[in-house]
């Protein structure tokens, strides 16, 4: 009967110690998606420079001549401008919730209030692409636009989480 006891006084410390072990996992698989998906250096000079190369590439693709590079580096241009705060508040969010994470103790209200606030940012940073995009569309011609479709598409398999 003692053995019983024991057994049983056992049992309830095994969920515990499984939350115990399973807690940091999950936590720490949480703070590594946030972190990609908050692209801290996303408003940084480095990054910038990468958009510009891409966004060049692209021009040498579809033959984009000398107006129409320099119309749709204005529309980019512009759009980063506007986008440049959005990645500011981005960062601070993201800062803020691994701060909360960090604490001592964590409080899940404060983290969902936190996490409330980022997809209207990633909302807004949509809307201004979308806009850059549509306003590029119209300095192309069709042609340019199916190549710049069919890039898209054969890339799109290649790059993981897309």
């Amino acid at each position: 009967m003692k053995d019983t006891q024991r057994e049983q006084t056992k049992r309830p410390g095994r969920p515990r110690l499984l939350a115990l072990l399973i807690i940091p996992v999950l936590l720490g698989a949480g703070l590594m998606v946030a972190r990609a998906y908050a692209q801290p250096d996303a408003g940084s000079p480095r990054h910038k420079a990468f958009m510009e190369k891409r966004l060049n590439k692209m021009l040498d693709d579809i033959n984009a001549t000398a107006a129409q590079r320099s119309s749709i580096t204005t529309i980019f241009e512009n759009a980063w401008t506007e986008l440049k705060p959005i990645h500011q508040q981005h960062k601070a969010l993201h800062d803020q919730l691994l701060a909360a994470f960090a604490a001592p103790s964590v409080d899940p209200t404060a983290v969902e209030n936190l996490r409330k606030q980022i997809p209207g940012l990633v909302d807004q940073a949509s809307q201004i692409l979308t806009k850059a995009v549509e306003d590029a569309s119209q300095v192309l011609t069709v042609e340019q636009r199916q190549t710049l479709v069919k890039t898209m598409e054969h890339h799109h398999g290649h790059h993981p989480f897309m």
